[in-house]
């Protein structure tokens, strides 16, 4: 069985909600709100696009982490 090219380019592992706050308008000012991450359910808030920014990248860091120390376990 040949899997399909969006299995390898959009894993669930790297799927994530984004809620934004109920200020955020079309403009995207002010960008705030709230990123999860699916796989783990792990949520970050933000208070601007740096910060959801930076919240994706310690979100992904973070399920790294985990994954490698899982794939350590006996």
């Amino acid at each position: 069985m040949t899997a399909s090219p969006e299995v390898h380019e959009l894993p669930t592992e790297k799927a994530f909600v984004l809620q934004l706050t109920r200020e955020t308008g079309a403009t995207l000012k002010p960008f705030a709100g709230r990123v999860e991450h699916v796989a783990s359910g792990r949520r970050v808030r933000f208070g601007n696009f740096a910060a959801f920014r930076a919240a994706v990248a310690r979100l992904l860091t973070e399920a790294d982490t985990s994954d490698t120390t899982d794939r350590r376990k006996p």
